[in-house]
């Protein structure tokens, strides 16, 4: 269902194939994990992501709040048009990277062009 990768000071989980209600405790567990480990900047690729429960989008939402609170971020990336849909009917008003690099160089401040808002 996922795989972390580091880049530097970001982490990178890479979605995979359905995130359910029946699986979604993995991915909970993998961003705690990650926190607990001072691991604050996070990106989820959602490049191969076929299917998200519409009812996780405010959980995903809760998570983007906790990380930049503690001083981090939580970004997301390479999504379908599916997937930035259901996202954007559930209500999250993010930016949604194009690529994972161009996620990767928000964290450091390099410009993004053509950036693509829910």
């Amino acid at each position: 269902m996922l795989e972390v990768q580091q880049f530097n000071h970001v982490s990178v989980v890479g979605l995979q194939g359905e995130l359910s209600r029946r699986n979604v405790h993995v991915l909970d567990e993998v961003l705690s994990s990650l926190a607990k480990c001072d691991q604050r900047n996070v990106v989820l690729n959602m490049a191969d992501l076929e299917h998200i429960d519409y009812r996780l989008v405010k959980r995903i939402a809760e998570r983007i709040i906790e990380f930049q609170c503690d001083g981090g971020d939580l970004k997301m990336a390479a999504a379908s048009g599916y997937i930035k849909s259901i996202l954007q009917a559930m209500g999250l008003d993010g930016v949604i990277y194009p690529s994972l690099a161009e996620a990767l160089l928000s964290f450091v401040g390099g410009s993004v062009p053509d950036g693509d808002p829910l």
